[in-house]
């Protein structure tokens, strides 16, 4: 279906379906129900959602703490149990995603973000030896458009601290660990029948721009981004404005040629945290595509890194990729060769940080304003250094 005709009629359900849980605010009671958003949870369905498996178990209270609300309403979620349930050690510090919004429900479907997250806590993160949260309920219901997610609670199990472009300076070591946890998810892909395995829920880069086009529309959205940021955008990038989406389009071909894996997509600093024992981990697994890894390494360096420590490190921290991926007996491209795939993915983090500083004003807007200037001046400065609209120029 086209994607556009699609949005419309996805627009529609889920209107009619937020305004009938408006009237009737429904508590589910069965796991085939998905909650709404927390204030529909009740303790009895937590027992069913938690202690499946063990005998005897029930929730016998549950709390959650402040919500935080942006793309999704987050919680953390603190559960008491019987006896039973405290001897199987089953989990107390929990952390939920929701959508209980209208506009929070339709920045999923523009993407199928509760979809995909579902997708990932249920299939791929039991297959993943990464430093990454533990799901213990993912669910999503496509009729209505309901996402709900209770995972672990890093924060309070695993020491994590969490941070922002403008609060977390990585160390090298940090950067090497950021650059193991995307190397250890590539290779474990790479060039895997992800969607013949589980479906067809993810995309690849090109269809995943095609349906932003579409249903954002990212063009446009770019365009404004580029407009509300111009004062942080180097200017020889601003001048060349209009040259920036085709570029993008252009690297997202070349990112389904050659060998594809799994890419988490969104791998700015705000999706990653320091572990209690010092590495880095990774969250928040909405966007996931299929396509060349080059582009999650581009995105996640030139987010992370001031200009100044990206313009030293990268050479070494892209060769490092390619070690990694030999370590897992997978054959990398050579250092130059790696780094020209690198540099001409640079467009990807103009796309996410362009369009989300472009956002309508009827959308929730994700992050604070500060972070997103200072997001948008790495990326554009990176492609700036790195010629990357030049290299996509044919």
């Amino acid at each position: 279906m086209d994607p556009r005709l699609e949005f419309v009629q996805m627009t529609a359900k889920v209107a009619r379906s937020y305004a009938a849980e408006r009237l009737t605010k429904p508590h589910p009671a069965t796991l085939r129900e998905v909650p709404p958003g927390p204030d529909s949870v009740t303790r009895e369905w937590l027992t069913l959602a938690l202690c499946d498996g063990v005998p005897g178990a029930e929730v016998t209270s549950f709390q959650f703490g402040d919500r935080d609300d942006g793309a999704t309403a987050r919680c953390p979620l603190t559960v008491q149990y019987n006896r039973a349930g405290q001897d199987a050690g089953l989990p107390v510090h929990l952390f939920t995603k929701s959508c209980p919004t209208f506009t929070t429900r339709m920045l999923s479907a523009a993407v199928n973000l509760n979809e995909v997250e579902s997708a990932f806590y249920t299939h791929l993160r039991p297959e993943l030896d990464i430093e990454a949260p533990h799901g213990y309920y993912t669910a999503y219901d496509p009729l209505t458009e309901r996402g709900f997610f209770i995972l672990e609670d890093i924060g309070k199990t695993r020491g994590a601290v969490f941070g922002t472009v403008m609060t977390r300076q990585l160390s090298r070591a940090q950067a090497e660990s950021l650059v193991e946890v995307l190397a250890t998810i590539h290779a474990r892909y790479w060039n895997a029948p992800i969607r013949r395995r589980f479906g067809g829920w993810i995309r690849n880069s090109v269809e995943y721009i095609e349906r932003l086009n579409a249903t954002l529309p990212a063009k446009k959205r770019m365009a404004v981004g580029v407009e509300r940021g111009r004062d942080v955008i180097p200017p020889e990038i601003y001048a060349r404005r209009d040259e920036i989406h085709p570029a993008l389009m252009r690297a997202m071909a070349l990112n389904v040629e050659g060998p594809q894996t799994l890419l988490h997509t969104d791998v700015h600093p705000s999706n990653w945290y320091v572990a209690r024992d010092g590495r880095m981990g990774l969250f928040d697994f909405a966007c996931l595509t299929t396509g060349g890894w080059a582009r999650d390494v581009a995105y996640a360096l030139a987010t992370h890194l001031p200009p100044e420590d990206r313009r030293e490190w990268e050479r070494d921290l892209v060769t490092l990729h390619g070690e990694y991926l030999a370590k897992a007996g997978i054959t990398p491209p050579s250092p130059e060769e790696a780094f020209g795939l690198y540099s001409r993915q640079m467009t990807h983090g103009m796309l996410m940080w362009l369009g989300t500083l472009g956002l309508s004003k009827l959308m929730p807007s994700p992050h604070p304003q500060d972070v997103m200037l200072e997001t948008v001046r790495r990326v554009t400065t990176a492609a700036l250094d790195l010629g990357t609209l030049d290299l996509l120029r044919d």
